[in-house]
C-alpha cells in the first residue's frame, strides 16, 4: 500500500500543479516527508493523511483507495481536447459536478470543506446552467 499511496499523492499533487514544497506548506509537513511518502518509504499518520487529503482536495478514503482515480480538472479537460477550435462538451462535466455536490457526504474546494448552504447554492447554479443549455464553449 505504501507505493500505491505514494503514487496517488504524487499524481494528485501534479494534477494540482503543486511542487513538493507547496504541498508540504499546505499540509504542515516538510519537503523531505512529502518526498518519502511519494516514494513509499514512509507511511503518513492518520492526522497527516487528513491534512494531505484536504490539501489535495479529496478525502482520506479516496486518497488510500488504490482503485480511486480523480477525474481531470476542468483545465486538464480543456488541455486534452484534440482541436482547440472544436467546441468542448461541458454537459458531462457539469452533470458530474452536480452529482458530486448533491450526493457526496463531503465536498472540498481548494482544500476547504464546503457548507451545505454553499453546496446547495452551487448545485442550483450548475442546474440552471444545464437547463439554459450551457453545454459547450469555444477555446
Amino acid at each position: 500500500m505504501n507505493r500505491a499511496l505514494g503514487k496517488k499523492i504524487m499524481q494528485l499533487r501534479k494534477q494540482h500543479r503543486y511542487t513538493q514544497k507547496h504541498l508540504a506548506e499546505r499540509c504542515g509537513e516538510t519537503v523531505t516527508s512529502i518526498s518519502a511518502y511519494e516514494r513509499g518509504q514512509r507511511i503518513p499518520t492518520t492526522q497527516v493523511l487528513e491534512r494531505l487529503a484536504m490539501a489535495l482536495n479529496t478525502t482520506v478514503i479516496d486518497l488510500i483507495d488504490p482503485k480511486y482515480v480523480q477525474h481531470p480538472s476542468l483545465q486538464e479537460f480543456i488541455d486534452q481536447s484534440l482541436e482547440p477550435t472544436q467546441p468542448l462538451d461541458f454537459k458531462p462535466v457539469l452533470e458530474d459536478i452536480l452529482v458530486h455536490l448533491t450526493l457526496s457526504n463531503e465536498v472540498y474546494f481548494n482544500g476547504r470543506l464546503l457548507t451545505q448552504e454553499v453546496r446547495d447554492h452551487m448545485a442550483t447554479s450548475v442546474n440552471q446552467a444545464l437547463q439554459q443549455g450551457l453545454q459547450s464553449i469555444k477555446t
